[in-house]
């Protein structure tokens, strides 16, 4: 019970622009989701929650890792990157970091393919932040899963590494309501 009340954390997906997005980009929440810990991170019992984001507890060191889902309803467009919301107390040193690896699977299998990552120690603020981490296009499909792959570590046992969120960009100019054909004359369907 202890883990099912410290663990399951709802990720701050909202809409919104900026961090290097395009007008022709934007972010798009998926109905819900939630991230879970691994069985090893459970038997560690090295994390606790702090308000909504995901941290070690005292001085623990080690690794934590937690699965995110993304959930999809239909073929959306293409993801063209991902924003990851977080705390690295030491920047881009090594006492902390957290990588947020999209992954996804054919719909029936256990083969994970990775899309994208995003790496905490790519940026040296060290205060609450969110970066932007682009990839090559990649087209959703509604025979895939999709999720996020979270790896919190620290070595340091004074640093604060703390995941607060992540969210997808998909590409604008491909987005279509679900089940509608793309119009490829730029005319109106009645």
């Amino acid at each position: 019970m202890r883990a099912c009340k410290l663990t399951i954390l709802a990720l701050g997906l909202a809409l919104g622009f900026g961090d290097g997005a395009h007008a022709d980009d934007y972010w798009v929440p998926p109905i819900g989701g939630t991230c879970v810990p691994d069985s090893a991170t459970i038997r560690a019992g090295v994390y606790e929650t702090a308000g909504f984001g995901v941290r070690f507890s005292g001085a623990s060191i080690g690794k934590i890792r937690l699965l995110c889902p993304l959930n999809l309803t239909s073929d959306v467009g293409p993801f063209s990157g991902m924003r990851m919301s977080f705390i690295d107390a030491d920047g881009m040193e090594a006492g902390g970091r957290i990588r947020a690896h999209l992954r996804r699977a054919a719909v029936g299998t256990n083969i994970w393919i990775a899309i994208g990552t995003c790496d905490s120690n790519t940026s040296d603020t060290t205060a609450a932040h969110v970066i932007f981490c682009p990839f090559d296009h990649y087209q959703s499909n509604n025979s895939e899963w999709y999720w996020w792959d979270v790896e919190i570590e620290r070595t340091t046992p004074s640093v604060n590494v703390e995941f607060l969120g992540v969210e997808v960009r998909y590409q604008a100019a491909e987005l279509r309501p679900s089940g509608r054909p793309r119009n490829p004359s730029g005319r109106q369907r009645r």
